[in-house]
């Protein structure tokens, strides 16, 4: 049995790689967005939980959130983890109403950890 799908959405190329080798290594298959509106694109590919930075120039983390409750139920119960160096408790409220909230950098074992929880959180 294959394990899920997860998108990994940070602007920069060497965290997007880091995070996927790691989430690879742990056997998911993982898909990649260099900021929100590719990451709204590849919803498409039908993830199972989205690994987001929360600071990125554009369509940054928070705006990703509002077009996945603009979509409706579709996406209602998709997980989010996100990611950020910023550390301030409207971070943490808004990773817990979403899923998750972890510290850039991410220790490797933690990041495992809670992309498991919140997709145990799912089925």
């Amino acid at each position: 049995m294959s394990k899920p799908k997860l998108l990994v959405v940070d602007d920069s190329q060497s965290v997007r790689i880091q995070l996927k080798r790691i989430l690879a290594n742990a056997g998911y298959e993982v898909i990649t967005a260099c900021n929100g509106l590719e990451a709204i694109e590849k919803l498409i590919e039908e993830p199972s939980l989205i690994v987001l930075d929360v600071n990125m120039p554009g369509l940054d983390g928070y705006g990703v959130c509002e077009k996945l409750r603009a979509f409706g139920t579709k996406y209602e119960n998709l997980p989010v983890v996100f990611l950020t160096s910023l550390e301030t408790k409207a971070l943490e409220l808004l990773g817990r109403e979403f899923g998750a909230y972890l510290h850039k950098p991410v220790c490797e074992l933690k990041l495992i950890s809670v992309v498991e929880e919140q997709l145990a959180q799912t089925t």
